[in-house]
């Protein structure tokens, strides 16, 4: 259970003894030094921008930006407004997407004291070393105790390990009993999906992650089918609808805002009851502790792609124009299979948000790729008009007249619609040639966004709808 720490508040000109200061001073040095090696997690706000806003896009400001009809459609459905599941600003990476604490300063201090056994018994069996201090937390708050259930410091149920008997435990005791969680969680990765089944301590993804605490608590059906609350593929992420993984993760899966669509097993074999406890995912506390984003589909400027495409894995090496049709490519394959569905499947471009879609997907794309648009979160640029002016800023503009596209680029249009999308391939040259195209939120008709879907088509250089494009380079 989460510790609670209070702080009194100093009134003004209040004399402060010389021994709280330093006891202060020292307890900030011991944050430090846990968190030395951490990037802060990625912050957000909304807001419009205009084009005096853009170089503070480019400079790494983080805005959500409403898509403004992104359509293929002469009557685009709209979008747009505030929305619940941006977060708001936070300030470091001990903090949710609401701005608030993970982990108490006590926490942050026990985790320090103990990381030196976390990380000999992570090492025996190559996870990181993390994970183990998050599920020391869940189990029995960071203690160095044996609870009186004779379950041991990590409570295994069975008594898997035991004796434990009841009081505090030996150094060496410890790390026994952390050496022998470390090899019951490394066992549990074979039960995660097949694409999450190569957790190393070296290359820990997000989604392997979270897929081995799914395991680790038990991986309920039930979790599975409210992954699609949050927008995700019950039968490859039934993890995103695990409280215990995503616990306040979002606005989607925080219990104080979706109170009657965001729940937890309370009981043993009960059903899910609403809302969800309070604490925070195991997830989110362990990004906490790496310095990770706790909702990315990818990863600052690695090549990541997605864990179900039917393809091969993009060539990290590849030249940027390859790897964005190849991108788009695979994401075509995942619609067309059906492995991601309308209603629901655009949702991992969007960052959950509901919304017309088709600037969300090409700044995904390019994102994964190496290639962000901006130094927004997974380089989110939602709005056509934004994107076109990112290419007029960073000199990637190129006018549909007098040019021949090439594939990688991002076709805008901006003449009676607003909509986007990418070249894959071209044939011929201007004003006779043809390009071939892969989109988001296309062929929905008059469902709008909920009914789209990731297509493509051929069309002349020529078309009428084109305003220009932003090359890839």
């Amino acid at each position: 259970m989460a510790l609670v720490s209070g702080r009194k508040i100093m009134k003004k000109n209040t004399l402060i003894p010389i021994s709280l200061i330093l006891r202060q001073c020292v307890s900030v040095l011991v944050t430090l030094s846990l968190l030395f090696t951490l990037v802060p997690v990625s912050v957000y706000a909304e807001a419009k921008v205009n084009d005096d806003d853009l170089d503070a896009i480019n400079l790494g400001a983080v805005w959500h930006v409403p898509d403004e009809g992104c359509s293929p459609n002469s009557n685009p459905t709209g979008g747009g407004g505030t929305n619940p599941d941006v977060p708001a600003p936070v300030g470091a990476a001990n903090t949710d997407y609401a701005g608030n604490p993970i982990l108490t300063q006590g926490q942050l201090d026990l985790i320090q004291m103990n990381s030196g056994i976390y990380q000999q018994a992570a090492q025996t069996v190559d996870i990181p070393w993390q994970i183990i201090a998050v599920v020391h937390l869940r189990e029995t708050g960071l203690g160095r105790k044996n609870p009186a259930n004779g379950q041991g410091i990590y409570q295994f149920v069975d008594k898997r390990g035991g004796p434990y008997p009841a009081g505090d435990v030996t150094e060496a005791e410890f790390l026994r009993q952390t050496n022998f969680v470390a090899q019951f969680l490394r066992g549990k990765v074979a039960a995660s999906y097949p694409q999450n089944r190569t957790l190393t301590a070296a290359s820990p993804s997000p989604e392997a992650v979270k897929d081995l605490f799914f395991s680790y608590n038990g991986r309920s059906g039930k979790y599975a089918q409210q992954a699609t609350v949050a927008g995700f593929d019950p039968a490859t992420q039934g993890y995103e609808g695990s409280p215990y993984v995503m616990n306040k993760a979002d606005a989607k899966r925080d219990p104080n805002v979706n109170k009657t669509t965001w729940g937890q097993v309370k009981r043993d074999f009960g059903p899910i009851e609403y809302p969800a406890n309070q604490g925070h995912g195991a997830f989110v506390v362990y990004a906490s502790l790496s310095g990770i984003s706790v909702t990315s589909s990818g990863t600052d400027t690695c090549v990541a792609t997605d864990p179900n495409s039917p393809g091969p894995a993009v060539d990290p090496n590849a030249p940027i124009r390859q790897k964005i049709v190849a991108l788009a490519q695979q994401e075509l394959a995942l619609w067309q299979n059906g492995t991601l569905k309308p209603g629901t499947g655009y949702k991992k471009y969007s960052q959950g948000r509901a919304e017309n879609w088709c600037a969300d997907f090409t700044s995904w794309i390019y994102n994964q790729a190496g290639k962000p648009l901006s130094n927004t979160k997974d380089g989110n640029v939602p709005a056509v008009t934004t994107q076109m002016q990112i290419g007029k800023q960073t000199g990637r503009w190129r006018d549909k007249s007098g040019y021949t596209p090439a594939p990688g680029d991002i076709v805008v249009r901006k003449n009676g619609q607003s909509h986007v999308n990418l070249v894959v391939s071209v044939s011929g040259t201007w004003p006779s040639g043809t390009m071939v195209t892969i989109g988001g939120n296309q062929g929905g008709g008059g469902g709008g966004f909920n009914a789209s879907k990731v297509t493509t088509y051929s069309e002349p250089l020529t078309n009428g709808g084109i305003t220009g494009y932003v090359s890839a380079e």
